[in-house]
């Protein structure tokens, strides 16, 4: 076996950003639940398996606290390393095995470790391991975060999985590129399912999902099909696993999976309130979604909260928006499907938010606010935890200048990488904490205004000249647009909508700085 121990490397993990591994979320996800978040304000953090390693980053230039990690691929560490030099955070990343990171002598206890989708992918040893540096280096009231590939959704499509790795054993992968073998594994599985193959006649859903595969990311296929070790578990198999750790189950990091309104229809919603075991009630909730990933929260001695003490945990938060209020939807996806957002609900506290140019808004102060009269404090926390869970809204801090300078230090390396890959999607808030998701266009367009080009059409000229000098141009309905008049046509849309609404929520958000008065109505004449 290679020092990879048949973890997949020839290909780097995506540039991916998880947002329910941000502190703060992580803290409102136990208030959810009703267990105290036991987390100081600048918390010690490891991850276990980084990847490229922007999570961890973005949380350690964006957060107080002191952040740890290890991910034994030498080329992801090597990326991760970047980022972290750019902001100057207080982080430290290692290149080792999770055996070797366990014997280090100078790691601290942590109050949180966050593995995401990494159980998935390595071997039982590898597990235990991990099992056991929960176990010692979690302190008590320590969270643990643990996102992993489950049953029973995953149950249809394991043969999928089985094809596709006997291709790159035995079909002629090992003889291939690692771009190559992906896409002959792929052709391979279609293949059979062309020549009358009686599983996928059988099997509707594993049709439907080979057809799927084609579509998605070669890298992200590479990772969650090509390991040697591909692990699958029940809830309640993770519960055993974790009991040596003295782990209890607090819920789920996305929100809205706690909601079971939003997940199930009336009747398997009825059927899961009665029942009282919570590792039942957890299975059976997962059968009735057919989930397939889980994005579990345990903690070390969870203590549970209720009435004014509760409350009172709830009145210390503040909330700020995560995007613009014209783009957030009126429907969001779930469990049963689209689930809507009642305008006359949703509306006026979307409205709160945004006032005085989307200022951070005090729980109290929404209880209070002459706006949202209407509601009861139980249903503003429960509109909150929404728009929370749909990753619309995030609980908000006030930023150091520590942090302020982390973040502008990391944002600056990421829009001059902007100028050479469309890799990381996302830029760092010292208001929430973490990242917000970015287009590629959109940190053009910040790369401009930080050069001093404040209206629509001096940043789309600026965008423009960007395409022209590495001779791309934009793509409309699968279709390369090859005009400069109609690339400029649509560059400038979305410029006048960046200077409308995008620049004056990312000024909310301490990720661009505020231009000068003058300026500003300059623009908005334009």
């Amino acid at each position: 076996m290679t020092w990879s121990s048949g973890y997949f490397t020839d290909l780097n993990y995506t540039h991916g950003y998880y947002p329910e591994m941000n502190p703060a979320m992580l803290r409102l996800a136990c208030l959810c639940n009703a267990v105290e978040p036991q987390l100081p304000e600048a918390p010690s953090y490891l991850e276990l398996g980084f990847g490229q390693g922007v999570t961890i980053n973005m949380l350690a230039a964006a957060s107080s606290g002191s952040y740890w990690g290890t991910d034994f691929n030498a080329a992801q560490a090597v990326e991760a390393r970047k980022l972290a030099d750019a902001s100057h955070a207080d982080i430290h990343l290692f290149d080792d095995s999770f055996e070797e990171f366990a014997n280090r002598k100078e790691l601290p206890d942590f109050d949180i470790i966050a593995l995401h989708g990494i159980w998935s992918w390595i071997s039982e040893n590898n597990r235990k391991v991990i099992t056991d540096i929960i176990r010692r280096k979690l302190r008590p009231g320590g969270i643990a975060y643990i996102s992993y590939n489950c049953l029973p959704g995953w149950a249809p499509v394991v043969p999928i999985r089985q094809l596709m790795s006997l291709y790159q054993d035995y079909g002629g992968g090992k003889m291939s590129r690692p771009i190559e073998m992906i896409e002959g594994a792929v052709q391979f599985a279609t293949e059979i399912a062309k020549a009358g193959s009686f599983y996928f006649r059988d099997n509707p859903f594993a049709k439907h999902h080979l057809e799927e595969l084609s579509k998605q990311g070669r890298n992200y296929l590479a990772h969650e099909y090509m390991n040697a070790d591909w692990h699958l578990e029940h809830f309640s198999d993770m519960v055993r696993s974790l009991a040596d750790a003295k782990l209890t189950y607090v819920g789920s990091a996305r929100l809205l999976d706690g909601i079971d309104t939003f997940q199930m229809n009336e009747d398997g919603a009825k059927l899961v309130s009665q029942i009282g075991n919570p590792i039942m009630r957890e299975t059976v909730r997962d059968y009735l979604i057919n989930r397939r990933f889980r994005t579990d929260i345990f903690v070390k001695g969870a203590k549970l909260i209720a009435g004014r003490e509760h409350r009172d945990a709830w009145h210390t938060l503040s909330f700020v928006l995560t995007t613009p209020s014209i783009n957030i939807p009126k429907k969001i996806m779930c469990g049963r499907g689209e689930i809507e957002l009642p305008a006359d609900k949703y509306d006026p506290i979307l409205e709160v938010l945004s006032d005085e140019g989307y200022r951070p808004k005090h729980v109290e102060e929404l209880f209070k606010h002459v706006k949202l009269q209407n509601l009861n404090p139980q249903d503003i926390v429960d509109y909150l935890t929404v728009l929370a869970g749909a990753g619309f809204a995030v609980p908000a801090q006030i930023p150091s200048e520590k942090i302020r300078d982390q973040c502008r230090a990391l944002n600056q390396y990421i829009l001059q990488r902007a100028l050479v890959s469309a890799d990381l999607h996302h830029m760092v808030s010292p208001v929430t904490g973490g990242g917000i998701g970015l287009n590629h266009m959109t940190q053009l367009f910040i790369l401009a205004s930080s050069e001093g080009k404040v209206s629509a059409g001096a940043l789309a000229g600026y965008v423009w000249d960007f395409l022209e000098s590495i001779g791309e141009r934009l793509v409309r309905d699968g279709k390369r647009i090859e005009s400069k008049e109609e690339n400029l046509k649509e560059i400038r849309t979305s410029a006048k909508k960046f200077v409308k609404f995008g620049r004056p929520f990312l000024e909310a958000l301490q990720i661009i700085e505020s231009p000068g008065a003058a300026d500003v109505s300059r623009a908005a004449a334009e």
